[in-house]
């Protein structure tokens, strides 16, 4: 089993465009007008805020993720191994973008001992079939997962045997 995953290109094409915007938007009007010191602080702050994610955007688009039996390796600018019987780390992380927490996106940081992290989003395609894959593996090696992974791999329809949650 190999699977080639990457970011959806309408995805990254939205954030290249919020990014890019946000750079104009802040940006000209350093360039383009006389601004009081407080108001350069703010528009200089956007700016590098929108630079930086910018940049993110360019590295996912650059990097792809290769999904096999025994790793997960992400090649790109930021690439790193991880090696699924040395899982050493895994956190599932919700991010909510509503009050009710009806909307967001997952992050999953998984790394192996000796190596980089490798950090993903749940807008990549394939990211269940990872998270699956990351499961797995935190199971076989008895990997201790927090009680917030935990609640987000079971929120996902996926159990780590012996980590069920006590009722």
């Amino acid at each position: 089993m190999r699977s080639d995953l990457r970011y959806p290109r309408a995805t990254l094409w939205a954030d290249y465009i919020r990014a890019s915007a946000g750079v104009l938007l802040c940006g000209l009007p350093l360039l383009l007008l006389e601004v009081n010191h407080w108001l350069a602080v703010v528009l200089g702050a956007g700016l590098v805020l929108f630079a930086v994610f910018l940049a993110r955007t360019a590295l996912r688009d650059r990097t792809r993720y290769l999904l096999a039996s025994d790793t997960l390796c992400a090649d790109g600018p930021a690439g790193g191994v991880v090696e699924w019987n040395r899982l050493d780390r895994l956190k599932l992380s919700y991010f909510s973008t509503k009050r009710d927490r009806s909307a967001g996106w997952m992050q999953l940081t998984v790394g192996s001992a000796g190596g980089r992290a490798v950090k993903i989003d749940s807008s990549l395609d394939g990211f269940h079939d990872v998270v699956e894959r990351a499961a797995a593996a935190a199971s076989s090696t008895h990997l201790a997962l927090s009680q917030a992974t935990r609640a987000n791999l079971r929120a996902m329809g996926i159990t780590v045997a012996g980590q069920e949650e006590m009722v």
